[in-house]
């Protein structure tokens, strides 16, 4: 996804809808990528705080409505305290007026057991404060003599008629990658001889097994939990899954599991002429098919799941333990169950909901297995994790307290998206996430962390604001809305942390500097992409150390698709591009060619050696992390996804043009990977060998 501008705080406005709206972090105007401003308009900004909770349907409540809030009680403390560890700064505690501040005591739990406390009145760090009916006392964080521990503990305040608690976060940074490199390609575009249409975990753990042994850190690939693949048309776009709380399934291979050898009829349906006509075609095709390689797999994965829960056996047993400890799979699998038009009293209900239980299995079992094939000390795979969910999914019906209703997450115009973007999904509610203390974002956190050596986190801006779309209204009329962004960082480093997990910000676009400032104190990599960074007076431009370094990314043209200018044949073709402004694109992409060969001291005019002269390049730059494209090693001309383009456009379907196996008998591909290898090891680099992480041996 393209990514929108950054937000300007508007000053405070006069009006009562204005003031209003800076109350609730409704941003009034921003900064475009064109450079103006761009006021909101006031329909906008209503629904944006319609959306968040507040009463109002009109800008004429709006001065009853802020009469309201300010003569509404104040909570003694915040419902979450966020701090960094060894940086302890005062807690802010409000007393109502006549209260005795030396009758107020403050306690902390800690998350291991130990409790404190201490008055509030003799610790308090100058006078209280007075704010309208309260005062508000600063008060350094209780606890050990010792820094308080990173996690997650609960802070108490308590006085006459005063009983209040708060959520407690206590960051470290976020773990550091070794200097290495890894290599990209979406899991459903892998292909192998024993496939079944679309790439398997047991195919990602032979890429991974593969790539470790040339010497690379991570495989990575789009975002891998459950997508809604049983409706027409299909929509396989990776970035609306129904939940991030679970696996996609289409990528299990049944004959590895046990229970296939079990079931006699998996085995007869899966050697049935019917199948392996079926698979024939999946397998031949050059797309996916989404709905059919599901109900391919599904339809072996079905009786497995009867075999498994016949009767009593140690498998069974690891499938409820499995169970007991993620609750939500139960109601998943009921989500499903009923989203399949089935009502619960439906005799084919309960076999319905033990499928997707089954498959929830089956689907992370394999997914962790094929994550630490590799030969190393843990495990490789690079997981994107989206910002939104689809809004028909089941993470809003399970958490409905953390998602706003009536809202699409997505961009405002830009030069790539004249229109702006809807992306459809619902957003995040910033009061409800803190009213439930981030329950849903801490359990989603968890989940992609959890088989992850490093997750790029999708449109990281979002953490500390997002462009809201009312429902019903165009792209080019949102607003601007802002999250807890201390909170949140502080979750993302915590949660990382526990899971030993790299964290890359995907910082693409306009971004302002205090997103990029706050991803450094983190310790959370930038996302840096050549494709965006190269012009033809700079044709290769080093990227910063604290980042991550590559060619493009699944929404760009691919090296060879660039390097022959299709990305502006394109553009043309679809009318983005007039002819006398396509010809004065393809002038310039000549002219970049040939400075990009000079900079590079290239003597071959041709793609592959341009390529080799980028990831030679890369590879000896500063960078923690190198990214290659294994598509762009073969000199692949299609993207994987053109943005704003629609199903139609073949997008998250093409399959790569290699099967593993030709992949890994390649003798070009082995010798471009070799380079990067080698130029990433070599010792008079600076950051060479220097960081810290899952394989510092």
């Amino acid at each position: 996804m393209r990514r929108g501008p950054a937000v300007e705080r508007s000053r405070r406005g006069a009006d009562p809808l204005s003031q209003l709206a800076r109350a609730h972090g409704v941003q009034l105007s921003y900064s475009g990528a064109d450079g103006a401003v761009h006021r909101s308009s006031p329909d906008a900004v209503i629904a944006a705080l319609a959306a968040l909770g507040v009463p109002i349907d009109r800008a004429a409540d709006a001065p009853e409505v802020l009469a309201s809030e300010r003569s509404a009680r104040v909570e003694p403390l915040e419902p979450v305290i966020a701090q960094w560890a060894g940086s302890p700064t005062p807690v802010l505690a409000r007393l109502p007026r006549g209260v005795d501040p030396h009758q107020a005591w403050l306690t902390i739990s800690l998350e291991d057991g130990r409790e404190f406390r201490q008055p509030l009145a003799p610790a308090a760090v100058g006078a209280p404060v007075a704010d309208g009916g309260v005062e508000v006392h600063r008060v350094p964080m209780v606890g050990p003599s010792e820094a308080l521990p990173s996690g997650y503990h609960r802070l108490r305040l308590e006085a006459p008629g005063v009983d209040s608690s708060a959520l407690v976060v206590i960051a470290p940074r976020c773990p550091q990658p070794r200097r290495g490199w890894g290599a990209f390609l979406p899991l459903p575009a892998l292909r192998s001889e024993r496939g079944w249409g679309i790439g398997s975990y047991a195919d990602l753990a032979d890429l991974v097994g593969w790539i470790d042994a040339r010497g690379g850190e991570w495989v990575g690939s789009l975002p891998l939990f459950p997508l809604f693949l049983d409706t027409v048309p299909v929509d396989p776009s990776p970035y609306l899954p129904i939940t991030k709380l679970g696996w996609n399934e289409i990528h299990v291979d049944p004959t590895r599991l046990p229970e296939f050898v079990e079931t006699p009829l998996a085995v007869d349906l899966l050697a049935s002429t019917e199948m392996q006509t079926r698979l024939a075609q999946v397998r031949s095709s050059e797309l996916v098919d989404h709905a059919e390689v599901m109900a391919v797999i599904r339809a072996i994965l079905e009786p497995m799941a009867r075999t498994l829960f016949f009767g009593p056996s140690s498998r069974r047993a690891e499938f409820e333990s499995y169970l007991e400890h993620r609750p939500h799979l139960a109601a998943y699998a009921r989500f499903r169950a009923n989203h399949s038009g089935l009502p619960d009293d439906d005799p084919g209900f309960r076999e319905e909901v033990e499928y997707h239980l089954y498959a929830q299995w089956a689907a992370e079992t394999q997914l962790v297995a094929a994550t630490a094939a590799g030969t190393g000390t843990g495990q490789m795979l690079y997981l994107d994790l989206p910002i939104g969910v689809h809004p028909e999914g089941f993470d809003p019906r399970w958490e409905p307290t953390a998602f706003v209703k009536g809202i699409h997450g997505g961009a405002p115009p830009d030069a790539f998206q004249r229109g702006g973007q809807d992306w459809a999904f619902p957003p995040l509610n910033p009061g409800g996430l803190r009213a439930q203390e981030y329950r849903y974002f801490i359990a989603s956190l968890r989940h992609a962390m959890g088989p992850a050596r490093a997750v790029r986190i999708d449109h990281v801006m979002g953490l500390h604001r997002l462009y809201w779309i009312p429902e019903g209204a165009e792209a080019t009329d949102g607003v601007y809305v802002d999250y807890p962004a201390a909170e949140m960082r502080a979750i993302v480093a915590l949660e990382a942390s526990r899971s030993d997990a790299v964290v890359v910000g995907e910082d693409l676009g306009t971004v302002p500097d205090e997103v990029r400032s706050d991803m450094d104190h983190d310790g959370m990599l930038r996302s840096w992409v050549f494709q965006f960074a190269t012009r033809i007076e700079d044709p290769a431009p080093m990227p910063p150390p604290n980042a991550v370094a590559s060619w493009g990314t699944h929404d760009l043209p691919t090296f060879a698709g660039y390097w022959e200018g299709r990305d502006i044949e394109e553009r043309e073709e679809v009318g983005d591009l007039g002819r006398r402004a396509a010809e004065s694109a393809r002038k310039e992409r000549r002219l970049w060619r040939r400075a990009l060969l000079q900079k590079l001291s290239v003597t071959e005019a041709d793609p592959r050696a341009a390529l080799l002269g980028c990831l030679r390049h890369l590879a000896a730059s500063p960078a923690e992390m190198v990214l290659v494209d294994l598509e762009d090693l073969w000199l692949e001309r299609e993207p994987q996804n053109r943005p704003g383009t629609g199903a139609g456009a073949r997008n998250w379907r093409r399959r790569a043009a290699l099967t593993n196996r030709e992949l890994f008998a390649d003798p070009d591909v082995d010798e471009a990977l070799a380079e990067v290898d080698t130029q990433r090891r070599q010792p008079d680099h600076p950051k060479a060998g220097s960081g810290a992480g899952r394989r510092t041996g």
